[in-house]
């Protein structure tokens, strides 16, 4: 059985100028709730891009929306491929062209990177375009899915509104199980990764992963992670927007 919270806040940056938070994040059980897949996706909007936070939405709700047509379609995710990720994700960019049509603008205006874990029982899928990291912990070690992806020129990622999105889309489906995962935006990264090792800081997630699995009321918990967030230790960081997902198993550990 998983627990898991999640939240996306602005960055101070954002909160100086009046603009939205261009982060989005979604995580959800698929199937029954003691032995279910557990789904959970971070967007990260370019913060240059006018419509960026409604790309960011338009990411994870089309990942959410084929994951769980997927599962009724197939029983499992067994058999789940790199090319389905990328159908899915090609299903997000038609979402947000249909969109820029509408309002005469590029969908370049939209542009967004994309963190996904799909966590069943026996066997694991991560997919990523962009910036952003997935971590996750078995029997206590830690490590990092892909490295954030850095783009072609310096301070700059991956987006999926590009044209050549599929050639950076990273695919990965191993036969294990874990017991937590954490999902984040880049504005996490400085606090969450060791740039010099290119290893989790365990540190920054043991407390946060000990304190979800002994939470008697998650609400609260979730309204703690926001604060946290958005505490000055956290926000003199970066300035960035940042989102945070974490999920743990609470009827055992990983194999």
């Amino acid at each position: 059985m998983w627990r898991h919270l999640g939240y996306s806040i602005r960055g101070a940056a954002h909160e100086a100028d009046g603009s939205p938070c261009q982060d989005s994040h979604l995580v959800r059980l698929i199937g029954d709730e003691a032995s279910g897949t557990l789904l959970a996706c971070v967007a990260d909007g370019a913060g240059s891009s006018k419509h960026s936070d409604e790309g960011s939405a338009f990411a994870c709700s089309a990942i959410e929306e084929n994951a769980v047509a997927y599962f009724k379609k197939n029983g499992s995710f067994e058999n789940l491929q790199r090319d389905d990720v990328v159908k899915w994700c090609e299903d997000a960019r038609q979402m947000i062209e249909i969109e820029a049509a509408l309002r005469d603008c590029d969908s370049r205006e939209y542009a967004t990177t994309l963190c996904a874990a799909i966590l069943t029982d026996h066997t694991s899928f991560f997919f990523q375009i962009g910036d952003g990291a997935i971590t996750l912990c078995s029997r206590g070690m830690y490590g990092v899915v892909f490295w954030p992806q850095s783009g072609e020129y310096a301070n700059s990622t991956n987006f999926l509104t590009a044209k050549q999105y599929a050639d950076h889309i990273e695919f990965v489906a191993v036969s294990n199980s874990f017991s937590d995962v954490a999902i984040f935006t880049d504005g996490v990264e400085r606090l969450a990764l060791m740039f010099d090792t290119l290893t989790p800081h365990t540190p920054f997630f043991e407390p946060l992963f000990g304190t979800l699995r002994s939470a008697d009321d998650i609400e609260k918990l979730g309204e703690d992670l926001r604060r946290f967030l958005m505490s000055e230790s956290v926000q003199s960081r970066s300035d960035d927007d940042k989102s945070l997902i974490l999920a743990s198993r609470i009827d055992g550990e990983g194999s």
